[in-house]
């Protein structure tokens, strides 16, 4: 089953029921409406490129982003999502890495592409997107001499879809080549743990180029519809909630703070939520705890990563009220394996640990990538005996609930013993006065690396480097304990809201 057809059957299902829509413009869509143009878009593209040709889209939010979720796999061909953050050398990279021929662009991007154009060794085509450029292709004029009908193209489940490239945040970044199969897994696990129905309404304000995106066709799987902000304002997105009736939404946990600390969280009707889902990185657990006594057992965490295509693991609402009712230590947990993946921990010779034993979190399933687009290198690291390494490192305990205790790359070693920063993180997170905190190792002669950690207070709060370290006091052996303290107006982010700890160690080192 190819992963477009989903957007087919919807169009003959619900062909006037709105599937997506902007928030602060009038542009919106019904599924008959996305589907058309994004049947029209597959045979434009199929003017200029040849099947199986890598396209590539710079833009932040917007509808004909969607398009292109649907209309560039439609085509034949694999989508190259850009993230719109990064510096035009590094775009300048990622398109020579991934051979994209075709790159849609809009406007506030379109300069900086055409000033790098002689650095770019496969692009051939630049379509612009809500603007014009005589040198260039116009979106619109592309699609409008298109053909409405699907093309007639013969392409396995096993063909590419998307190539998404990984944040970069402990290196250079790889293309993470996700199939048909892959994202078709990932979306209908995802529709069994989540249940989104046709009445559903979500909000999205996760940026597309990330793999949370896959929540835009998550919950247009069964005829839902998607509301779409351009980017992240909790007091927007709390006035859209009331006003459109939402009834779910996507986080980042650094979203969700943000929205626990506005001033103005009492002041909109929230009653229509039904779902709240986070994911990107792991929520401190006194975060956690404040959202469910805010919002009610109404709460999901999914944990994903780009080479699986969408989420893996879930902590459902029963969880989150067994956690609500006492139970706490599930606060602490990100989940338990979702419906179509198998995932163990395990020791550094490949068997599984033991319930309490730290290890690799590895996965396996058809929702896991075929691999990085031209690395041999990072595929064979990758890959042990068809379990794929994720990097994380983990615990189970006796009811399969996986915690995940820190990155492989991200535990400090100090003094000979092993601190796992997120543990460290989730001791300052007490602090009612700290908004954000990374806790990461710096070298140091004695010691070989000292726990460092990196605090945003909250505005207007005021808080000491006595007061980081004695949230600690009571919750961690010394060794653990932050030796410094260092505060910051802000932690260097991914797209998808990932703390960039490598900048940091750069930064302070």
């Amino acid at each position: 089953m190819h992963y477009t057809d989903v957007l087919r059957r919807n169009a003959s299902r619900f062909p006037n029921r709105l599937a997506l829509a902007m928030c602060d413009t009038e542009d919106r869509r019904t599924f008959s409406e996305l589907y058309l143009r994004s049947t029209r878009l597959a045979n434009a593209l199929r003017g200029i490129a040849a099947p199986g040709s890598r396209v590539a889209i710079l833009s932040e939010n917007n509808l004909e982003y969607i398009e292109a979720y649907y209309g560039v796999p439609a085509a034949g061909m694999t989508l190259v999502p850009l993230n719109f953050r990064l510096h035009p050398l590094e775009w300048v990279w990622t398109l020579n890495n991934s051979g994209a021929r075709v790159i849609l662009v809009t406007p506030d991007y379109l300069e900086a592409i055409a000033d790098y154009r002689n650095d770019l060794t496969s692009v051939e085509s630049i379509v612009v997107i809500g603007g014009n450029a005589p040198e260039f292709y116009s979106y619109e004029d592309l699609l409008g001499a298109a053909s409405e009908t699907a093309p007639d193209i013969t392409f396995s489940d096993d063909d590419d879809a998307w190539i998404l490239y990984t944040s970069g945040t402990t290196g250079k970044p790889k293309g993470a080549r996700l199939s048909h199969r892959n994202l078709n897994t990932a979306l209908i696990q995802s529709v069994i743990e989540y249940a989104p129905g046709p009445d559903t309404v979500m909000l999205n304000a996760m940026p597309l180029c990330h793999i949370a995106g896959y929540l835009a066709p998550l919950h247009q799987y069964r005829g839902g519809s998607v509301l779409m902000m351009s980017g992240w304002d909790p007091e927007r997105w709390m006035q859209i909630v009331a006003e459109s009736r939402v009834t779910s939404g996507g986080f980042a946990p650094t979203m969700m703070q943000m929205l626990l600390a506005h001033p103005k969280i009492n002041s909109y009707d929230l009653s229509s939520l039904e779902w709240m889902g986070y994911g990107a990185s792991k929520i401190p657990a006194e975060v956690l705890r404040q959202t469910i006594e805010k919002f009610g057992p109404i709460v999901y965490a999914g944990m994903g990563m780009t080479e699986v295509g969408g989420n893996m693991i879930t902590l459902d609402k029963a969880a989150h009220v067994r956690a609500a009712s006492g139970e706490t230590h599930l606060l602490d947990a990100v989940g338990k394996p979702m419906s179509l993946v198998d995932i163990r921990v395990a020791n550094p010779d490949g068997e599984t640990c033991a319930p309490g034993e730290i290890g690799e979190m590895v996965v396996r399933g058809d929702q896991v990538t075929t691999g990085y687009l031209d690395n041999p290198t990072a595929n064979a690291s990758a890959f042990t005996d068809g379990w794929f390494r994720t990097g994380d490192l983990a615990r189970a305990d006796e009811e399969g609930f996986l915690y995940i205790v820190d990155r492989a790359k991200d535990m400090i070693i100090t003094g000979g013993e092993n601190v796992y920063s997120v543990e460290v993180e989730n001791a300052i997170h007490t602090n009612p006065n700290v908004l954000a905190t990374a806790v990461i190792g710096l070298p140091d002669e004695r010691w070989g690396e000292v726990v460092t950690a990196i605090v945003v207070p909250k505005a207007n709060a005021t808080v000491s480097e006595d007061d980081v370290i004695a949230s600690c006091t009571s919750q961690l052996a010394r060794f653990k304990q932050p030796r410094r303290v260092i505060f910051a107006d802000e932690l260097p982010q991914t797209v998808s809201g990932k703390v960039r700890k490598n900048v940091l160690r750069e930064q302070y080192s």
